[in-house]
């Protein structure tokens, strides 16, 4: 099988199905997106996961702070570093204190994430 130049084959991995059973498989990706899962998927691109368990990415529905980074006080950018690169590919920052302050916060992160264009992992607030 084969896919448009761009695309990425993740083979040979321990892949956590939809019924939450797990098995050996390739998982094709395609605009970021997964498009298949099955054995010999080919792509431009492929990683090697043998002895390795691919899952979807994580979804953080309810979070103040990681590592050192507050909502309170952090920079989003590193934020979503840091939760990238713990396997969180959407998370939503919990704003907590007093309405001015939860205002003056959304505010910021709106102007520092050019309304989270520059920050796609975020969902929301």
């Amino acid at each position: 099988m084969s896919h448009t130049k761009g695309s990425l084959v993740i083979k040979n991995g321990a892949v956590l199905l939809p019924d939450d059973t797990i098995s050996t498989n390739d998982v094709l990706i395609e605009d970021g997106i997964i498009h298949s899962i099955g054995l010999d998927l080919s792509a431009g691109t492929s990683i090697d996961a043998t002895g390795l368990t691919v899952l979807p990415g994580l979804i953080d529905i309810h979070t103040h702070g990681i590592g050192r980074v507050s909502t309170d006080e952090g920079s989003l950018e590193e934020y979503a570093r840091i939760e990238a690169s713990r396997g969180t590919t959407t998370f939503y920052p919990t704003l907590f204190g007093p309405p001015e302050t939860s205002i003056r916060n959304l505010a910021r992160f709106m102007s520092e994430t050019d309304n989270l264009k520059t920050v796609p992992q975020i969902a929301g607030f």
